[in-house]
Formats: C-alpha cells, structure tokens, sequence
C-alpha cells in the first residue's frame, strides 16, 4: 500500500473521531440545560382578592306539628261505667262531663249520712230549744256536744259527695277526642292509688298548634324567643303562616345534640294535624359590607377550614374564622386576611405551604 493511501485513511478516521466528539459534546449541553430548566419551574396558581359583601344569615328547617297540650284522662274514683258521651273527633269544652261512673258503696254511704245528720240534727235543735227555755234542764255543754256532733255528720257527707263528685269524668282543658279506651259497663280503677288504672280518654288542644323544631347545634346560639319565623305545611301548600318563636329549650339534647324549639300557630279551622310536617324559615340576621370569600377558597383539613394565601410568592396556610354564610360566600373573621390578601382559589391542593409560587389574578 502506497503513502497516499495511508494518509486519505488516517485523515478519514481523524474525522470520525472529531465529529463523535463534537456530538456528545453538544448532547451533554442540552441535557444539562433541560435539567436547569425543570429545576427553575414554578407552580402557577390562580389567587383572588376577597371582597366586601352584604350577608343574609337565613335558616330553613323542618319541624312537626304537636298538639299545645294532650292528656291521658283517668278516673280519680272507683266505679262502673255508666254512660259515654263524647267519642274520638269530638270536641269538647273545658269542665264538659264526658263520662259518668257509678259507686253503689259512695251511693249507700250518702244515704246514710244524711239519714244520720237528720237524727243529729233533731237532737241539737231540741236541746238547743230547751236550753233557751228552761236552762236547768240541760247545759250548754250538751248543746255544744250535739251541735259538733252534727258538724263532724255534715263533714262526712260533704267528703262523700266530693267523692262522688269525681265519678263525672270532666275535660280539664277545650279541646278534640282523639282516642277512648273503655266501654259502657266497664269496671275503672281509681288513677291516683292504681298506677296501672287504664285510661278512658286522650284529649288533645290543637288551637294552638304547637311546631316542634329540633334546631342543629350550629344554630342553636342564633334562634331567639321573639324571632319571626315563616312557616309552611307541604299538605297546606296554599298557606303560609307567620309567627314567632315561643319558646326555647335553651339546652341540648345530649343524644341528638340538638335543641328543642317551639312555636305557637293559631289553628282555628284545625287544618293542621298533629304530627304533620312543616318548613319554617328564619332570617337570622343582616350583616353590611363585610370582608368575604368564596366557599371553594377553603380546604378542609381534619374536619377543620383552611385558606392558603401567597404573600410575597410563597404559600401560606391560614386557620380560618367563619362568620355569617351562604351557599356561595362566607365571611372571613381572621384579623390578619385584609382586602389585598392573596388568596388561592385554583391550585390550591397541589401546593404546600412555604412553596414558591407564581399567583395570577382572576
């Protein structure tokens, strides 16, 4: 092989070499600037200013219409029952007899008495009588004797007929039958000695209504007695009906944690039913240009609420104080959350406090 030969291929190999060079060269340097690059990225994320607002704190809660007073009517005496006036869905007035019982032993005890306080009486007057005319005869202590003598005759009687005075079985308060619970002829026990007497009637005052509202915790600070409430039956679509709270429980059910709220309808033509559904609205209260948010600015983190605001490109995590609220907004309460805070209302779960980021406003 000539020189000429051996030069062209060394020269050719030399070639080769510098370009594979050159290549891997160039290859580390885009890498390397890649890397810089992915290093160098920053989180966008979209923030808001809060905004001042005006609040209507409002409340709409189902409650059950209950009867303003009901009774389970017994007989305060022994007896038999002798006749029944009043049935289920009747009205009846306060002090109207419903029922009346019969007692042959009260029946027999009267008689006596009176047949007893006569004689009694016969005896006094005739001493009365001869003391007045001949006072030798008799003296005052025996006209006394027989005087207390008819006294404690006409106690007697006066207690028996009391007790026979129970044997009408009469409505303590104006209202409707809602259910009996005997029969002509049945035998009744005594309700005050007998704890297991059976009942003869139920008797319910439905004007007013009363309407039972287990109010939640969270509200139970904000219902007042006085407050007004508008009320709606969904059997009663064609009425609504405006009222105040009556009453308050002012403590909690410790099972159900809620609290017992009460308030009185007028219910004249007895349209509502006990035990009937009802929706009742409150306004609970008006608050003017306050400092707010919107609800998918929070984060929830262990059932506790959260915002995460950018201040100077770095996250921050903020407890957050709630005030009134609506299904969109809710006033922010943190004294430190001002109308020029950052606050992250897209990205917010992909970031973590004390990250860099690049806030874009909405």
């Amino acid at each position: 092989m000539n020189n000429s030969i051996i030069n062209t291929i060394s020269l050719l190999i030399l070639i080769n070499i510098l370009n594979v060079s050159c290549s891997d060269q160039s290859m580390d340097k885009s890498l390397t600037k890649n890397t810089t690059n992915d290093s160098l990225k920053i989180q966008n994320v979209e923030v808001l200013n809060p905004l001042f607002r005006s609040f209507k704190s409002e409340l709409l809660i189902t409650g059950t219409a209950e009867p303003n007073r009901k009774v389970m009517l017994h007989a305060m005496q022994s007896g038999s029952l002798k006749t029944i006036y009043k049935d289920i869905g009747d009205a009846v007035k306060k002090g109207e007899i419903l029922a009346v019982l019969e007692n042959p032993e009260f029946s027999w005890k009267q008689k006596t008495l009176k047949v007893e306080l006569r004689s009694k009486k016969i005896i006094f007057d005739r001493l009365k009588s001869i003391q007045k005319k001949t006072p030798a005869l008799t003296t005052l202590q025996e006209v006394d004797d027989a005087e207390a003598a008819c006294l404690l005759i006409e106690a007697k009687l006066k207690n028996i007929e009391e007790q026979m005075a129970f044997l009408d079985i009469k409505a303590p308060f104006s209202g409707i039958v809602t259910q009996r619970f005997v029969d002509d002829g049945a035998m009744i026990q005594n309700g005050i000695n007998n704890p297991n007497a059976t009942a003869l009637f139920e008797i319910q005052e439905i004007n007013p209504i009363r309407l039972n509202i287990p109010l939640p915790e969270t509200d139970a600070r904000s219902v007042k007695k006085g407050m007004i409430a508008n009320v709606s039956f969904p059997e009663l679509p064609e009425k609504t009906f405006t009222a105040r709270v009556s009453r308050t429980a002012n403590s909690l059910d410790p099972k159900s944690k809620t609290m017992r709220v009460e308030i009185d309808i007028p219910n004249n033509n007895k349209a509502i039913k006990p035990g009937m559904y009802a929706k009742a609205y409150m306004q609970l209260s008006i608050k003017e240009n306050v400092l707010s948010l919107p609800m998918t600015t929070q984060v929830i983190l262990q059932k506790k609420p959260y915002i995460m605001t950018v201040e100077k490109g770095i996250v921050k995590k903020i407890a957050l104080i709630k005030g009134l609220s609506d299904k969109d907004y809710f006033e922010v309460l943190n004294s430190d959350i001002t109308k020029d805070a950052q606050v992250i209302i897209k990205g917010k779960g992909i970031v973590k406090p004390n990250q860099t980021v690049n806030p874009v406003m909405k």
